[in-house]
């Protein structure tokens, strides 16, 4: 029987597009929404906005220069959702127990977001049937 995982709540959604100003504008028209805050990620090659939704963020994430994970996402599935993480106390436990569960991972180490300043690590989006699913500690 495998372990349960212990998650928090749903840390972020990552919605992936190919123009981030023009996202922005369109959430603003639809919702009404300013951003709540901006980061560029240079080793994931991403920039991204956020909105807070409660406590989880809706992210919204551009390529930085059309090599990065992103532009292939594009690429193969156009725009949506890429990303859905979980919040956990601790990656590197989470990292252990899903790889008991025999869980498909990308990372067996945690990756460090330094715009963040937090740990992350995702699993094989073929385990979450095409999304790519992210375990990450500490507060958005």
């Amino acid at each position: 029987m495998p372990e349960k995982l212990k998650t928090n709540y749903i840390d972020h959604i990552s919605i992936a597009v190919k123009d981030l100003g023009e996202a922005e504008k369109d959430f603003r028209q639809a919702f009404g929404w300013e951003v709540d805050g901006r980061y560029s990620d240079h080793d994931e090659k991403i920039n991204v906005s956020y909105y807070m939704i409660g406590q989880t963020a809706l992210e919204i994430m551009e390529d930085m220069d059309g090599t990065g994970e992103v532009a292939r996402f594009i690429d193969k599935h156009g725009e949506g959702i890429m990303v859905f993480s979980m919040n956990v106390d601790n990656t590197v436990a989470s990292i252990e127990l899903l790889n008991r569960n025999g869980a498909k991972l990308i990372d067996r180490k945690p990756r460090f977001a330094k715009a963040l300043n937090r740990y992350f690590a995702f699993l094989h989006p073929k385990q979450c049937h095409g999304v790519l699913a992210e375990v990450i500690d500490g507060k958005y």
